[in-house]
């Protein structure tokens, strides 16, 4: 199973006080007014990689506690987003979304532990805010039960 990445690093800003080693997907078919990362939305750029191959990738930072998928839009490649999530058991997994939570499959919010969810809409942008604009909702999962945070 492939994928189209842009790119891995490491992030200390996508999980509040966590290291994460943030993957950012190619191609997003949401594409927000103002989006930040519009590079992004085209679905060949970046680099093909197997699961394989990206997990090794993901094992070279050992000080990260979660692993976080980004774009573009990483439910666009959501079969191979769902296999990596259930290929990775040492890390928690957070995803950033333009879809709304209610309607990501069951298969896919099994696997992570913090959402932040809705399309970014410049009407709602608010400078300094995390998430940021004010329609966009976050998600936690402990203990097994997810709570929606809105600020």
């Amino acid at each position: 199973m492939d994928a189209k990445i842009a790119k891995v690093c490491t992030s200390f800003i996508d999980v509040p006080n966590k290291i994460a080693v943030a993957i950012y997907f190619s191609g997003c078919s949401i594409r927000c007014r103002g989006c930040q990362n519009k590079v992004l939305w085209d679905k060949n750029f970046g680099r093909d990689v197997t699961l394989d191959s990206l997990l090794e990738e993901i094992k070279q930072n050992e000080l990260a506690e979660y692993l976080v998928f980004l774009g573009g839009e990483p439910t666009d490649q959501i079969d191979f987003l769902i296999e990596l999530c259930r290929s990775v058991k040492n890390l928690k997994k957070a995803l950033y979304t333009g879809r709304e939570f209610e309607i990501l499959p069951i298969d896919l919010i099994a696997e992570i532990d913090f959402i932040v969810c809705g399309p970014f809409r410049e009407e709602c942008f608010v400078e300094g805010r995390f998430p940021a604009s004010t329609n966009q909702r976050i998600f936690r999962k402990e203990n097994g039960l997810w709570s929606c945070q809105i600020y």
